[in-house]
């Protein structure tokens, strides 16, 4: 009987992870994808890691006011082949919806005499063989990241690709 319960014992961390793995993937199974142009730069050190920090380079609309309080979710859309996030409340109703904080998005204010909407920055993970070439051509090239938004809001950085 003790080799039993210790069996399950055993088991139980191994049935909560797969079971973790199984929502995340069937969150990204209905995920919309998103091509969003970048511009960015390639900060690989020993204490960062190995990631390529970037800006979005959509155009940023709404009051920046909405973000100071409680936070702020962005609404994408698309008009042409342009990429638009509004700033909204958490509450608003939205279909692409993006939760800053659920997908590690950074806002930074704009500073000067006449500020501009503020910059929206985020990295991903990038294999050492491919770092390289993506830094020279983040230098050289318009480039995107290739994202999918969940329904939960979470946006998924998958890849960085040339733009177009």
């Amino acid at each position: 009987m003790r080799r039993i319960l210790f069996g399950l014992a055993l088991l139980l961390p191994l049935i909560g992870l797969g079971s973790s793995i199984g929502i995340r993937q069937a969150a990204l199974a209905d995920a919309s994808e998103w091509a969003i142009p970048i511009t960015g730069y390639d900060p690989r050190d020993p204490l960062r890691g190995r990631y390529i920090a970037f800006s979005y380079a959509w155009e940023v609309r709404g009051d920046a006011e909405t973000c100071k309080d409680s936070g702020c979710h962005l609404c994408l859309s698309r008009e042409g082949g342009t990429v638009i996030a509004t700033m909204v409340a958490p509450a608003a109703s939205c279909p692409a919806r993006v939760d800053l904080a659920a997908s590690a998005i950074d806002m930074q204010a704009s500073f000067g005499a006449d500020p501009g909407p503020p910059v929206f920055a985020s990295r991903i993970f990038v294999s050492e063989s491919s770092a390289p070439a993506l830094e020279n051509m983040l230098r050289e090239r318009p480039m995107q990241v290739v994202t999918v938004l969940t329904r939960d809001g979470r946006l998924v950085n998958r890849r960085v690709e040339p733009a177009g």
